[in-house]
């Protein structure tokens, strides 16, 4: 009974911005926190943020980084210790199982962008510093939901945390080579506005 009010009051608004003020302190201080290009982000409507991962920070500075609420997928792991699973909950996490084609999850994210919210999807499917092959999860997704994929790329020099965010890219058609052909445009963005690419 207790977990379920906590569970109530953990998903109003009022957790999830007290969480990004109190992150974003954090961040600034610790990380001295730089988001680029964050006006690229739709003010409404359904939108997916397409990001790189290589850190278990990325959440919370990408959540802090976009100018509204974002909501994720995280491993379903994460949601069977009752407390992980309240403090997932208000932050916008939902589960996911890694380990196989979710049709649970891709429902949830269909319903999620419905209701013209915004959803992040790492698009490698896990953590990995280097450059792993991108999964077509989103651009399935952004396909069936006919929603913009905006690609960011996250970074750290040092201690310093950065995340750029790109021009948002629409998908074409609903075939699986157009999805497989959408996932290469999108990583192929997220290449490019990393600090490597920039200079090069």
């Amino acid at each position: 009974m207790v977990l379920g009010i906590l569970t109530r009051l953990m998903q109003g608004r009022w957790f999830y911005g007290l969480a990004v003020v109190l992150f974003t302190i954090y961040a600034k201080l610790f990380h001295r926190f730089t988001a680029l290009g964050s006006e690229k982000i739709p003010k409404s409507g359904g939108v997916i943020v397409a990001s790189n991962h290589f850190s278990s920070l990325d959440p919370p500075m990408l959540g802090i980084a976009v100018p509204r609420e974002i909501h994720y997928m995280a491993k379903k792991e994460l949601f069977e210790n009752p407390w992980s699973r309240l403090l997932l909950l208000g932050l916008r996490a939902y589960p996911v199982d890694r380990a196989r084609s979710d049709i649970s999850a891709i429902k949830a994210s269909l319903r999620k962008l419905k209701a013209r919210l915004a959803i992040g999807i790492f698009i490698q499917g896990t953590r990995n510093p280097g450059d792993a092959k991108a999964l077509d999860g989103a651009a399935f997704i952004a396909q069936r939901a006919a929603v913009p994929v905006v690609p960011a790329a996250i970074w750290r020099e040092g201690r310093r945390f950065f995340i750029r965010f790109g021009d948002a890219v629409w998908p074409q058609g609903s075939s699986r080579e157009e999805a497989s052909a959408l996932t290469q445009e999108i990583m192929a963005r997220i290449r490019a506005l990393l600090p490597a690419a920039k200079e090069s």
